[in-house]
């Protein structure tokens, strides 16, 4: 469902740190010995992780200043790895059963190897060689299964996480971890069809998040009910009794309650041009490192790579994401995935063989 909103430039917060990071990754390599073929093509990934926040030189601020903001919306988070990151995910988002109930439910922690159904074998068989898969030259099922062995496995998605090491705690990792992990995740996804350029590569934003999360507040709770009336299933809500699985979507609450959502400083947001997808497939008690990826791969294998909640995921430059527990007792609940989608729209590469004239 695409949904009309307004362009608003975005700021990225850089720390110059993880320069030596990069660098010294690099070295360790050459010093040491020739690395291996996982490694080679794990590389760009972990430079890019490391990047992302960095600016090997001066330093320049983006919305957030340093990072952390006294307390406000969105301050980094206080633990390992978090300490140079800026948190997305407003602190509004109830997160706390995602916390708990995978580990009540007998994994271990966060991380792929503490997943308690996915067994070692069935991660070695998910590794990525380095392939690059070409939906134009593949049947819509012979490329979901390259992507996704299963809807828990992203291929190579395990050997991605412990290069890049996202969670100082995998027990308890936090929300700007999270944030990060799911932009290395997309960005791995895209790789798998070759998309590495840094153009290609997936940005957070503060607006397409806090939105996000207004919209499932808009949809489940009656939080906004009082002072924003509306046309119950439209749109922007409210939504309480309404099947419309986007309500809420193009809901926006004022500059001055969006305030506590964003950092200190940040301009409220607007109507974007973009799209929205609604994805049930994660559940509340799957792990952090691969709660995400029913979203995509039950999606890839209902629709193929053309279709039209799938695209977003390969093509669109910013997201924010927003997991919503509707049923906090409940451990085997169904997590509603909201993604929001924003920024330049880069072109397909690849043709879709159903069209005159593609010649893969």
């Amino acid at each position: 469902m695409e949904v009309g909103w307004a362009a608003e430039r975005f700021v990225r917060r850089r720390n110059a740190r993880p320069c030596a990071n990069v660098l010294s990754l690099h070295h360790r390599f050459q010093r040491a010995r020739e690395p291996t073929q996982t490694e080679k093509l794990l590389l760009p990934l972990m430079v890019f992780a490391l990047l992302s926040s960095a600016s090997c030189g001066s330093s320049e601020d983006g919305a957030n200043g340093s990072g952390a903001n006294g307390g406000g919306a969105n301050g980094s988070g206080a633990n390992g790895g978090a300490a140079s990151l800026e948190q997305y995910t407003p602190n509004q988002a109830k997160w706390d059963t995602f916390a708990s109930k995978p580990l009540e439910a007998g994994n271990m922690a966060h991380d792929p190897d503490s997943v308690s159904w996915i067994k070692p074998a069935d991660w070695e068989a998910a590794k990525w060689d380095g392939t690059t898969y070409n939906p134009s030259k593949m049947s819509p099922q012979d490329f979901a299964a390259a992507l996704c062995p299963s809807v828990d496995r992203v291929r190579g998605i395990r050997e991605v996480f412990y290069a890049t090491k996202p969670f100082a705690d995998n027990a308890n990792p936090t929300k700007a971890e999270v944030d990060e992990w799911h932009r290395i995740a997309i960005n791995h996804v895209r790789a798998l069809i070759g998309y590495t350029a840094p153009e290609r590569q997936v940005e957070k934003d503060h607006c397409m998040f806090a939105r996000a999360l207004w919209g499932d507040e808009r949809k489940f709770s009656t939080f906004w009910d009082i002072k924003y009336p509306g046309t119950t299933g439209s749109a922007a809500g409210p939504c309480q009794g309404s099947l419309n699985a986007h309500c809420g979507a193009t809901f926006l609450p004022s500059p001055e309650d969006q305030a506590p959502y964003l950092p200190e400083g940040h301009p409220a947001c607007t109507a974007e041009a973009g799209s929205e997808g609604i994805f049930s497939g994660p559940k509340s008690n799957i792990p952090w490192s691969i709660k995400w990826s029913r979203g995509f791969c039950n999606t890839l294998m209902a629709e193929g790579y053309w279709g039209g909640h799938v695209g977003p995921w390969f093509h669109r430059q910013k997201f924010g994401f927003s997991f919503w527990d509707a049923d906090p007792a409940n451990n085997n609940n169904n997590a509603v995935l909201r993604a929001k989608w924003t920024g330049k729209l880069s072109a397909n590469l690849y043709c879709n063989p159903a069209d005159a004239g593609c010649t893969p």
